[in-house]
């Protein structure tokens, strides 16, 4: 029989063993994801993340801005989330297909994860490091803490209004990406991409129509001087005052149609976008960049159609844009090579393609 005493030091014991375990445990956790403390609605919450091994930050390696750098920004915590870095391979296919095609150009991959680059022997993983491989592509982490801080838009991390946000993955983007050009300058890609021809004479600063009236956000470019940053820096001042949680695409398409349009308000939108330039900025007819429609994103997957976005593609665009938003579900068998999607991806992105193992 262990005496009362006896019994209370060993559960002070035990108590203490648990205890520091628990701590260990939570230390682990914080320097590592932070997963455990994380909210479940809280989506982005890799964006702060500094504290485990990493890729370098864009802020230790900036870009030379006397070069023509393009930019492509993956802002989910999908790396976060598994430990890695991770990339999907029509992500991958936008990043090389850019890299092949504009060989004087800096690449830039920049993830808001943090995480490394892992020989796990996954499609992912295999993609990744031939990525890694081409001279022109950077791959670099950017803490979303610290890239807001002192620019216009810091308050929608600050007060958490981009969190609070119906769709906060988009926005967050919507943001980033202006962000991105006024910091550095250069173009910037939608990672649901094909880029086909070089863009290295494109304007220093430019947009596509997506539309008769609509200037679209997902291929678009700014100076880092001059009217291109002047441009950029009063899109970021709308989007502080103006930010809009609960519509799609009010801080995105919206935003840059209207900031564009205020320096030509001698005409009217339609006839702005006909024209295709406004004082020092310049607007490309959709077939440049936003052939097929979004709403006909399932004609890259239908045989029936690839004679002609070849065709047309091929005569009067910069790339394809393939709007995964939509069609990400739906994916093609490796060897369905005359599906229109993987039928361009081989050309432009035959090192993505080479490393997949059943489907694209």
């Amino acid at each position: 029989m262990i005496p009362i005493a006896g019994k209370t030091r060993v559960l002070v014991a035990i108590f203490a063993i648990f205890t520091l375990i628990g701590i260990m445990v939570l230390t682990y956790n914080k320097k590592t994801y932070k997963i455990s403390s994380k909210s479940s609605n809280d989506v982005l919450f890799c964006h702060g993340i500094e504290d485990f091994d990493a890729l370098p930050d864009i802020s230790d390696k900036p870009p030379d801005k006397h070069k023509r750098n393009i930019f492509f920004l993956e802002t989910t915590c999908n790396s976060a989330l598994r430990g890695k870095l991770f990339i999907h391979p029509r992500q991958a296919c936008a990043v090389e297909s850019a890299a092949r095609l504009n060989p004087n150009s800096d690449v830039y991959l920049l993830f808001a994860s943090r995480g490394v680059i892992k020989d796990e022997n996954t499609v992912s993983d295999r993609i990744l490091q031939l990525l890694s491989t081409f001279p022109n592509i950077k791959i670099l982490h950017f803490n979303v803490n610290k890239y807001v801080k002192n620019s216009p838009v810091e308050n929608l991390w600050a007060e958490e209004i981009i969190k609070k946000s119906s769709y906060p993955v988009a926005h967050a983007s919507d943001v980033l990406r202006l962000l991105t050009l006024w910091k550095y300058g250069g173009i910037y890609l939608d990672l649901d991409v094909i880029v086909i021809k070089n863009m290295e004479n494109l304007p220093d600063n430019f947009a596509g129509a997506q539309s008769d009236n609509l200037v679209a956000n997902g291929v678009m470019g700014f100076s880092s001087f001059g009217k291109g940053n002047l441009y950029v820096n009063e899109c970021l001042h709308d989007m502080s005052k103006n930010f809009n949680g609960k519509e799609w695409g009010l801080n995105g398409p919206q935003l840059i149609t209207r900031n564009i349009f205020k320096h030509c308000r001698q005409f009217d939108t339609q006839m702005l976008i006909r024209f295709g330039k406004c004082e020092e900025f310049r607007i490309f007819p959709s077939s440049k960049f936003y052939l097929i429609p979004y709403h006909h994103w399932n004609w890259f997957f239908n045989e029936n159609y690839t004679a002609h976005i070849l065709y047309y593609s091929e005569e009067s665009s910069y790339l394809i844009h393939t709007w995964n938003k939509l069609s990400y579900k739906t994916l093609i068998k490796k060897k369905d090579v005359d599906v229109p999607y993987l039928n361009i991806a081989s050309k432009y992105c035959p090192g993505t393609i080479e490393q997949l193992d059943d489907y694209f």
